[in-house]
């Protein structure tokens, strides 16, 4: 930042004449070669020279306050609204007013930031309550026995960990008090309980939080999030023997196969798209080929609600000669009861180990190693759910495989081409051909050619000097006989 010798004040009192004549002498020097300081200097005189011109409007005649003054200006200010009072009178209802809008504002956000604050700790207690239950399966695992308190859990004052400083939460959780919420760790032989309780009720927290050896987290004596998961699971458990005790109906998975040739596959078309808004059916699959005016073809797998399915198959039938028809049912009654089965006794095994789970006492590693058998098993449940949705479908929806084909007719008007185009096509076609076989002939020497050259060398050279060694053994037989 550029420092200058001279403040504002100093100029500005230069132009009012309020400086010696050595501190007038060398301010008025600085000017000269300062751009900033004379710039402010011609400021000065810009403004000095305006209040110098500006006077003080006169009243009209009959006019005996500021306020109808301003009426006959045509508008109404704030500063002349107020302008009847005296000076400090109207500090006075500035100040009121101001005052005024604060405490407005101050009642409408106060209550939202206390709510923001009570969330925030509720929020903050609850992640307090996982980390001591984490920290207190770890301490089991190390120690072979429960915290006696969460002390036990700070970190050591100084040297290695130990018993009474296992160093596994900070030291604000382990005081007890953390984030508005006081916690309370209750031994209880191989059990225990933790409970988180607001400091200040209603306005460090609303709710009371717990846990236990289980790992579920409780909000006024309810689990978090709703239902435990104990819960949900008895209920599915329930749902799955009720629906094993029914006793099993016969489920048939239709299918029908068509071959049509119709006249006109435009209207074919649209015909079949009405025939399944009509039926509530779908397309599961669709494929149209050829001109779709005249001479199309179409293969498409229909799925129909199994109600539906005879008369649906009448109308298809009136669409165009029928060339071709098959209809098929195969029972999967022993399957869907085959599934219900291995997805109640997975569920019964993931029930299990979630037990399991809830009850530990063993080290990290089997904590672990049940964890991923709840994970695999979950996914196996996941897999059989979606089979039985399918093969439900398939018994609800009948599958109709259908061919649409157009009747060919052969016009007069569509004459073969002529001698003239048929041997300039063929020209043209050989002339390709040859220009193909020449460039693939030129690429293939390109790409094998110095291969070629290279094992051609390799063999010919030896060869080469055998064949003049022979040569030389022959001329000296010849030239002793």
């Amino acid at each position: 930042m550029k420092t200058h010798p001279y403040d504002p004040e100093t100029v500005m009192s230069y132009f009012d004449g309020e400086l010696s004549s050595t501190e007038a002498a060398d301010v008025a020097a600085h000017l000269h070669v300062c751009p900033d300081c004379f710039k402010l200097a011609n400021d000065f005189v810009h403004v000095s020279g305006v209040l110098t011109k500006w006077q003080v409007e006169i009243l009209p005649p009959g006019t005996t306050d500021a306020a109808t003054l301003l009426k006959t200006k045509g508008r109404v200010s704030i500063s002349g609204f107020f302008g009847w009072l005296r000076p400090s009178n109207r500090i006075l209802v500035y100040t009121v007013a101001v005052g005024a809008l604060s405490v407005l504002l101050f009642a409408i956000a106060v209550p939202n930031l206390i709510r923001s604050k009570m969330a925030a700790n509720e929020a903050s207690a609850v992640g307090s309550l996982r980390t001591l239950t984490t920290a207190t399966i770890m301490y089991n695992d190390q120690y072979h026995h429960l915290p006696p308190s969460l002390e036990s859990l700070r970190a050591p004052t100084y040297g290695q960990t130990y018993a009474d400083a296992a160093n596994l939460i900070d030291p604000t959780l382990a005081s007890g008090s953390k984030s508005g919420y006081r916690f309370t760790y209750q031994p209880l032989g191989d059990r225990y309980t933790i409970t988180a309780e607001a400091i200040e009720p209603e306005k460090s927290g609303t709710r009371l939080f717990s846990t236990d050896e289980t790992g579920i987290i409780f909000s006024n004596g309810k689990p978090l999030g709703g239902e435990s998961q104990v819960e949900k699971t008895s209920k599915t458990r329930l749902l799955d023997l009720e629906r094993a005790a029914r006793p099993p109906a016969t489920m048939i998975a239709r299918t029908v196969e068509f071959s049509i040739v119709v006249k006109d596959f435009a209207r074919a078309r649209t015909s079949m798209d009405a025939l399944l808004a009509r039926h509530r059916g779908y397309f599961a699959q669709l494929t149209v080929s050829g001109d779709s005016t005249s001479r199309g073809s179409l293969q498409a797998s229909l799925r129909i609600p199994v109600p539906e399915l005879d008369s649906a198959v009448t109308e298809l039938k009136s669409f165009g000669r029928v060339e071709h028809e098959s209809q098929s049912g195969e029972e999967v009654t022993m399957q869907h009861a085959d599934i219900v089965a291995r997805i109640s006794n997975a569920r019964e095994a993931e029930s299990r180990l979630k037990d399991m789970l809830r009850t530990r006492t063993g080290k990290v590693a089997d904590v672990l190693e049940v964890e991923q058998q709840i994970s695999q098993t979950r996914g196996q449940i996941e897999q059989m759910e979606a089979e039985l949705k399918a093969l439900e479908t398939r018994v609800d929806f009948a599958t109709i495989s259908l061919t649409l084909s157009t009747e060919f007719k052969d016009r007069v008007g569509e004459l073969s081409p002529s001698a003239s185009t048929r041997i300039r096509n063929a020209s043209v076609s050989g002339y390709r051909d040859f220009r193909e076989t020449v460039i693939g002939l030129l690429v293939w020497i390109l790409a094998s050619g110095p291969g070629i050259v290279l094992w051609a060398a390799i063999f010919t050279l030896p060869l080469l000097w055998i064949w003049r060694r022979w040569r030389a053994t022959q001329n000296r037989f010849q030239a002793a006989a």
